[in-house]
């Protein structure tokens, strides 16, 4: 996909992963493509990072399995404090949006982990232009 199919100029993005690498290439996606993305590496960080400027993210991409706060229940944090933040989840396993406790959230969508670097763009051009 190219930078002229889908610009995120000026987007704020939370990035959540355990595993500290996959964050940071995710956040390396984005910036190409003028995103600006602050990276969380666990739920209670990602969720204390958005307490303090809930308004100030456009968007929350999370991991699904993370030790403590799962990405599950991340969602329904932040769906708590702004209903109309969207948020993509990412897993290495399969799920689709009948998972348990998502109804409670502001999930957009369901990403394999496999398809992050194809999908993402893609994806989140999507929600934007829905808006």
């Amino acid at each position: 996909m190219s930078e002229e199919l889908f610009s995120g100029t000026g987007k704020q993005i939370l990035f959540v992963d355990d595993e500290k690498g996959l964050a940071l290439l995710g956040a390396d996606l984005l910036e190409e493509f003028g995103c600006r993305v602050t990276c969380a590496y666990n739920g209670e960080d990602a969720l204390q990072l958005f307490q303090q400027q809930p308004s100030s993210f456009d968007l929350v991409i999370t991991d699904v399995s993370m030790p403590g706060m799962d990405g599950i229940e991340l969602a329904q944090e932040i769906f708590s404090l702004s209903p109309l933040t969207p948020v993509i989840l990412c897993s290495g396993h399969m799920l689709t949006m009948q998972e348990e406790g998502m109804d409670k959230t502001n999930i957009s969508a369901v990403l394999a982990k496999t398809d992050v670097f194809s999908q993402l763009p893609g994806l989140i051009e999507k929600i934007f232009s829905a808006e």
